[in-house]
Order: C-alpha cells, then sequence, then structure tokens
C-alpha cells in the first residue's frame, strides 16, 4: 500500500521516526538498525515502509533499506513471529547476518536474539530456510542508507590508522565539501584530518 515515505526527517528516537512529508508528519516503528542509519533531523530521508492493517489498528513499520524491509516481512510469515518481535530481531542483529544463520541452519544464532527461545528460532529455520536461500533479491540502497564509496572510503582511512568514528567523520565531511568517487573522499578526508 505505501512503498516508501520520502521528506524530512521531523524526529528520531530508536523505537520511532517520523518524516514531514507534505505538511504531515508521518510517524513509523523502526529498529535499531535503521535508526543508526538515520541522518540528523531536519536533513531528507527515505524510509521503506510496512503498513500492517488490523481491526481497529494501523501501524507503519519503518525501514532504512529494503532489505531489512524484506527481512522483516519474511520473519512475520512465521508461525508465532509478529511485527513487534520481527523488529526485536533486526534490532539485536542486522537483516544480512540474520538471513546468513537462516540459510546455514544456525538457530543457536537466533537465540541469542532477546526474546526469541529454542522453538521460535527452529521453527524460522524450519520455515525460512529453503525460501530465503533459493531467494536472491538486489535491492536498491535508498537515500538513508550508505553508498559502497562511503563505506570504502572510511575502510581505506581505517587500513591507514584512523579509528571507524574518525574516518565517518573525515568521510561525511568530504561528502558535505562535494566529493564523489572512493579516492577523492579518501583524499579531502586526508587534507581535512
Amino acid at each position: 500500500m505505501i512503498d516508501f515515505v520520502e521528506g524530512t526527517l521531523a524526529s528520531k528516537s530508536p523505537s520511532q521516526a517520523v518524516v514531514l512529508v507534505g505538511g504531515m508528519g508521518v510517524k513509523g516503528n523502526i529498529s535499531l538498525a535503521t535508526y543508526d542509519e538515520l541522518p540528523p533531523v531536519g536533513e531528507a530521508v527515505k524510509l521503506w515502509t510496512h503498513l500492517q492493517l488490523r481491526e481497529d489498528d494501523l501501524t507503519l513499520f519503518a525501514f532504512a533499506t529494503q532489505e531489512e524491509r524484506w527481512m522483516f516481512l519474511h520473519l512475520i510469515t512465521v508461525n508465532g513471529v509478529g511485527p513487534k518481535l520481527a523488529m526485536v530481531a533486526l534490532s539485536a542483529a542486522r537483516s544480512d547476518a540474520i538471513r546468513r544463520a537462516i540459510i546455514e541452519g544456525d538457530s543457536d544464532r537466533l537465540k541469542s536474539i532477546p526474546r526469541i527461545g529454542t522453538k521460535i528460532a527452529e521453527r524460522i529455520v524450519l520455515e525460512l530456510k529453503k525460501k530465503l536461500s533459493e531467494e536472491s533479491p538486489s535491492f536498491d540502497t535508498g537515500v538513508a542508507s550508505k553508498s559502497d564509496e562511503i563505506l570504502q572510503a572510511v575502510s581505506a582511512l581505517c587500513a591507514l590508522g584512523f579509528t571507524r568514528a574518525e574516518a565517518e567523520k573525515s568521510v561525511d565531511g568530504a561528502v558535505k565539501r562535494g566529493g564523489k568517487g572512493v579516492e577523492e573522499l579518501v583524499k579531502l578526508s586526508l587534507r581535512m584530518s
């Protein structure tokens, strides 16, 4: 129904984000993974969404990436896993780590997620293992997630001795100065530090 919401980030907390769209604030429940990817309040954001319709309730779930939403939609198909538990899982582990655990049949790794016990972990593996190993979707990264160039530039700075936090801050500064491409981002970051 609502594929994504794009606008200005009006507010954020570790469990919810409000996006200003055409004079209206759209509130979505988010995971900690999405919270980590959100830009500062007042900046442009695009969140992929899933609208949960119940008899007397409409709940919007929002995700920084299509991959995270895809994992959420698979998790909620498992008997005993509702939207709240799926969000807890995506807050405790990244979607690619959850997918890997399911494909590898590693229910112990899933049990380490809060509120997921042995039965639910085994049920998730049983119901999703074949489906997830057969699917290999490609996703649009969206506005909220970091591009490969930025991640490569951060990795290059880390290899040169920067801490992860210093590298991310330097690369963000280089992006704001108009840097494009890994090489240019690294050079600008080195000049600024």
